[in-house]
């Protein structure tokens, strides 16, 4: 079920990028923070955070080059981990649950890897790890899928592809709220880092580092993702130490926007189990 209330926006200066993010619930001391995927912004997890303010405290940022964040050089993940670095310490963050859908979940085992002091665990939406494995055939599906005929933003597009691109993702575009589909479309026109990011993922080969990332990992997929491959994440358990997989279906590649109930849940028993294992 869409939800047209906007979440408070703010901006705050990381690594000298000017970037924004959104905020829902109050400080606890253990904050979920989420990172959109390509083509996306920070508004992505509106669903997910609003359904959980309740009792958690979410945070999502808008990665540098999408929504209203600044734009960043050299684009590759390496850079794109200090900026988060940089953007906990200027929240003043306490080590902090990651969230990651697609690219934003390649860039959360990213930045665990580089700082596991400050990530309690992984919850990631169909999360990039693998594609540079199959690197050529990802670029074909997300540039068909996503309207990217040319790698390049939707910038220069019509507004008639930008609509059609930004419902490619989804499994039942028919079934989306109209409200929903015209956050996604503003989201794709703002999103003018989505040729950096494909250019970043096949430069960037995760697996032989994922023994490595010893935290607890939930992933999520939609039975019919295809951008990126549902049979990655039956991959990722047997590569991830302490992983658990769980899929949606009659879902695509965006399950936070297609099954945000389902979302939730499992987002919510996620946080549960963790105060469980402490």
């Amino acid at each position: 079920m869409a939800n047209d209330d906007e979440l408070p926006r703010h901006f705050v200066d990381a690594l000298g990028i000017k970037t924004a993010y959104y905020t829902a619930g109050e400080p606890n001391g253990r904050p979920l923070l989420c990172l959109h995927g390509m083509t996306a912004s920070g508004d992505a997890f509106r669903e997910l955070m609003q359904g959980l303010s309740d009792e958690h405290w979410l945070i999502a940022p808008d990665i540098p080059g999408f929504g209203e964040s600044e734009e960043t050089h050299p684009y590759v993940l390496s850079h794109l981990v200090e900026w988060l670095a940089a953007f906990h310490d200027a929240l003043d963050l306490p080590p902090m649950v990651l969230a990651g859908h697609s690219f934003g979940g390649a860039l959360a085992a990213a930045y665990t890897l580089a700082y596991p002091e400050d990530v309690i665990s992984l919850l990631l939406f169909a999360p990039a790890l693998l594609t540079a494995q199959y690197y050529p055939d990802f670029v074909k599906k997300v540039s068909l899928s996503l309207g990217l005929a040319d790698l390049s933003t939707a910038v220069s597009q019509s507004p008639r592809v930008v609509r059609r691109a930004a419902k490619a993702s989804f499994y039942a575009p028919e079934n989306i709220d109209e409200a929903v589909l015209e956050r996604r479309v503003r989201a794709y026109e703002q999103a003018r880092a989505s040729a950096a990011v494909l250019k970043a993922l096949s430069f960037y080969d995760f697996q032989p580092e994922l023994a490595r990332l010893a935290k607890p990992v939930c992933l999520v997929w939609g039975e019919q993702d295809k951008v990126v491959r549902p049979d990655d994440g039956e991959t990722l358990l047997t590569l991830l130490p302490q992983a658990k997989l769980h899929f949606i279906p009659e879902c695509g590649h965006i399950p936070l926007q297609e099954k945000p109930e389902a979302c939730g849940a499992i987002t919510r028993q996620w946080l549960a189990d963790e105060k469980v294992r402490e």
